[in-house]
C-alpha cells in the first residue's frame, strides 16, 4: 500500500460533504460503493481467495502507516479492530479542516461493501466526536 499524505482526509471529508449537500446521502453512498469495489478490487480479491488474514493484514498496514491507536484481533473467524484514536479526525481536528458532520460512516460504507463483494459482512460502532470506532468482519453465513 502506498503512503497516503494525511491531509486526503481533509479533501476527502470536504468532498464528502459537496455530494451530500449538493446530491444527497443516497449519492454519497452509492459514491463511496464505487470507490470501494474499485480501489479495493486487489483487496476483495484477496480477501475472497485468503479469508480474513488478507484484510487483517491490509488494516495493520493501514494504521501502521497512519500511525493510529489500535488493537487488531482475530479469533474464532472474527476480525475485531478497535480504533482508540482516528488517525484521521485527529489529523483535520489539528490542521483545522471542517469535519463532515457524516464522516464516519464512508468507513461503514466502504467496509460493507468490499466485505460483500468477497462474502463477509462488516459492523462498524463509531463515535465521531471521540474519534473511535470497533470494526467487526465474519464470513456472511
Amino acid at each position: 500500500m502506498a503512503n497516503v499524505h494525511k491531509d486526503f482526509h481533509g479533501c476527502f471529508s470536504y468532498a464528502l460533504k459537496f455530494l451530500y449537500e449538493e446530491f444527497g446521502f443516497s449519492e454519497v453512498e452509492e459514491y463511496l460503493r464505487r470507490i470501494a469495489r474499485n480501489v479495493y478490487a486487489p483487496l476483495i480479491e484477496s480477501l475472497r481467495s485468503r479469508g480474513l488474514p488478507a484484510l487483517k493484514k491490509h488494516l495493520e498496514n493501514v494504521m501502521v502507516l497512519e500511525e493510529a491507536d489500535f488493537d487488531l484481533q482475530y479469533k474464532r473467524g472474527n476480525l475485531l479492530l478497535i480504533v482508540k484514536k482516528c488517525p484521521a479526525l485527529h489529523h483535520m481536528r489539528a490542521r483545522g479542516y471542517e469535519v463532515f458532520e457524516q464522516f464516519c460512516e464512508s468507513t461503514r460504507i466502504v467496509n460493507e461493501e468490499i466485505c460483500r463483494q468477497a462474502g463477509y459482512k462488516a459492523t462498524v460502532k463509531y463515535d465521531q466526536l471521540k474519534g473511535t470506532c470497533t470494526q467487526c468482519f465474519q464470513k456472511e453465513k
